[in-house]
């Protein structure tokens, strides 16, 4: 049985409350944790009232996704943990390529030559990236240090508008609502543009 780990969109939710998730929903998504397989998730949900339908309709949203465990023997060579493993190739919600797992943060670092090249092709892009990694750096620079290794390892304006949430939710304190709010705007117009 694989195991369900939560995509970035799913960790964000969990940090913004954006969407209009029941307490049921938001209760399966506190069980995936990347560790536990479908059965013994689905066994903790019915614990607590909640039924199979409710993971279906995660894996639906794209705030989760069924990874194929890795067998011991490779989990012992590689350390990985079973969250790291490959998805099954059931046809994602997102538009992405069959069988993609929803990888920010988890992709390879680019060299200098690949940010080179996209400074290059994707002005818009350097710019946003570059802006969000100074936020980030300087205002929660302990509390937004895995959302800004995501952000670093953006390839394309859609990675990046995915994590948004993220680092919106990562600036948002009081006295910095408004400077959060002014750099994603920022940054949408950016990508859009």
């Amino acid at each position: 049985m694989g195991i369900p780990c939560k995509t970035a969109a799913g960790h964000a939710e969990l940090v913004a409350s954006q969407r209009s998730l029941s307490q049921r929903h938001r209760t399966v998504l506190l069980l995936v944790d990347g560790r536990r397989d479908v059965d013994e998730v689905q066994r903790l949900a019915r614990q607590q009232g909640v039924s199979r339908g409710y993971l279906d309709e995660l894996e639906a949203l794209g705030l989760i996704v069924v990874c194929a465990p890795l067998p011991p023997v490779a989990e012992e060579m590689t350390g990985w943990p079973p969250s790291l493993s490959r998805p099954h190739t059931h046809p994602p919600v997102d538009g992405s390529a069959p069988g993609s797992l929803d990888t920010i943060g988890l992709a390879p670092p680019m060299s200098p030559t690949q940010l080179a090249d996209l400074a290059e092709h994707d002005a818009g892009l350097a710019q946003a990236r570059s802006l969000i990694q100074h936020a980030l750096l300087t205002q929660v620079p302990v509390s937004g240090a895995v959302t800004l290794l995501r952000v670093r390892r953006t390839r394309n304006r859609h990675d990046l508008m995915v994590l948004l949430p993220e680092v919106q939710a990562r600036l948002s304190r009081p006295q910095r609502l408004a400077e959060a709010r002014q750099l994603i705007a920022q940054v949408e117009r950016l990508l859009a543009g």
